[in-house]
């Protein structure tokens, strides 16, 4: 698409009068699309390609997550964005594992908030477009495969998850977070499997900073006690690309690495593709000379380190 054109952007929601402010918030900006349900924003999808789709969540018929997971296989490029006026962790589950959200935004939402997350979902869709099927049709990296590290409390877990993977597969090992990074500095890694917490500390920070300062990298959850907050900033604030749910299923946890692996290697060989998951700013940075503030900032002298493995 040339870029002197408008983008196009489809908004979905079963509100009449939530289209409406829709059409008048972004009209001359963008061109715009609405339908009132997930059905017939799919009709439209299959001769009307969009830059962007926002959709709300709780909608008769069809939930947003059904729509953008569908939407998916008709416009593969299409940045997706999620709005819900109430926590459903399971919803939001579903929408890392089946629609691949850029974003998640909670009703009310801010017009600026709104207006700024279309204006990036819109850039990165046009900055990744053409990179995407080149992407598709990249060689492997020659050489073995980047590890897995597994960051988890429970140091039996990082053997499972070898065990389920199999000798295909290299698995490091942390219980900490500066174990992690550690790791991350001496390592060739591909892929973190984490759980929420470790050690009684919330992993976002790490994971955002990561993926901010290392986009390649490609952050997977274990979760059996996350709340629908704790998924939401996982998903601004970290792009994280699956979540696995505990106890961890031999055949979901193989598939989930093994996709999240090739993930790896394709934002590794096609750099432009990592604006699609460009991560938000965090709510709460930690404080500088905090220890989690040291662990982030060794985290960006990364940089220099993994440039090196790739």
């Amino acid at each position: 698409m040339n870029e002197t054109t408008k983008a196009r952007v489809l908004f979905v929601d079963d509100e009449a009068r939530i289209l409406t402010t829709m059409r008048m918030l972004f009209r001359g900006q963008y061109e715009v699309f609405t339908a009132n349900s997930g059905q017939e924003a799919l009709e439209l999808l299959k001769t009307q390609p969009v830059d962007v789709i926002v959709s709300d969540q709780r909608m008769p018929g069809m939930t947003g997550i059904e729509l953008l997971r569908a939407a998916r296989e008709l416009n593969t490029h299409a940045m997706r964005i999620l709005l819900t006026g109430y926590s459903d962790l399971n919803a939001i589950i579903g929408s890392i594992n089946e629609g691949e959200i850029f974003r998640f935004i909670n009703k009310p939402w801010s017009n600026e908030d709104l207006t700024t997350t279309v204006a990036r979902a819109v850039t990165a869709a046009r900055a990744s477009a053409a990179a995407t099927t080149h992407a598709e049709g990249a060689a492997p990296a020659p050489g073995a495969p980047p590890a897995v590290l597994v960051l988890d409390d429970d140091a039996e877990v990082p053997a499972k998850i070898q065990a389920i993977l199999g000798g295909d597969f290299r698995v490091v090992g942390a219980t900490t977070m500066d174990e992690a990074v550690g790791l991350l500095e001496q390592e060739r890694i591909g892929v973190i499997v984490s759980d929420t917490r470790v050690q009684d500390n919330p992993v976002i920070n790490l994971i955002g900073t990561l993926k901010q300062h290392h986009p390649e990298l490609v952050s997977v959850i274990l979760t059996e006690r996350a709340d629908a907050g704790t998924a939401i900033e996982l998903i601004n604030q970290g792009q994280v690309y699956r979540f696995i749910t505990k106890p961890i299923h031999d055949s979901q946890c193989k598939i989930t690495v093994s996709s999240a692996l090739r993930q790896h290697h394709r934002l590794a060989q096609t750099p432009e593709l990592t604006r699609r998951y460009e991560v938000a700013a965090p709510v709460q940075a930690p404080p500088p000379g905090s220890q989690t503030g040291k662990l982030m900032d060794r985290i960006r002298g990364l940089r220099t380190v993994v440039k090196r493995w790739v």
